[in-house]
């Protein structure tokens, strides 16, 4: 049985691109933990395959997902990975829990988000665009302390 790890290093991109986006996307800190200690090899791994990508790079998902692990390593808030890559959909991350919409501009192909994380209470503004796929460019705003907190 073949392991995420497995994917991630085996050189094919019809293997590592898979375990990149799982990675991007999960939350589960088995899954995540899986990788830390491999975290160089990983790296590695990274810097030695040109995985293409006709209109974004999928070199740069798997930074991304690097990014990810290293965020999740140092105990920062799941909500800090969005900030650097495009196709983090407001509307799925609020279907999913991870974040609530404020409020938007006016709906359309370029529109605006605010969202809060569920987490942490770190506000977003996000902008929404296309341009051969739909993107959303998410900004952190100044740090949103909890309620309670001084």
């Amino acid at each position: 049985m073949t392991t995420l790890l497995d994917d991630f290093l085996s050189g094919d991109r019809s293997r590592v691109m898979p375990a990149v986006w799982e990675t991007i996307h999960s939350r589960d800190p088995e899954t995540l933990d899986s990788l830390l200690g491999a975290l160089p090899r990983l790296r590695l791994a990274a810097a030695q395959l040109d995985l293409g990508g006709a209109i974004y790079s999928n070199n740069d998902h798997f930074a991304h997902a690097l990014s990810k692990l290293e965020h999740y390593r140092d105990g920062k808030c799941w909500c800090a990975v969005y900030p650097g890559l495009l196709t983090h959909d407001p509307r799925k991350e609020e279907t999913q829990g991870h974040i609530r919409i404020l409020s938007t501009s006016e709906p359309g192909w370029s529109m605006t988000y605010l969202c809060e994380c569920t987490v942490c209470g770190q506000e977003f503004d996000i902008e929404q665009g296309d341009h051969h796929f739909t993107w959303w460019n998410w900004v952190p705003r100044g740090l949103k302390r909890r309620r309670g907190e001084v």
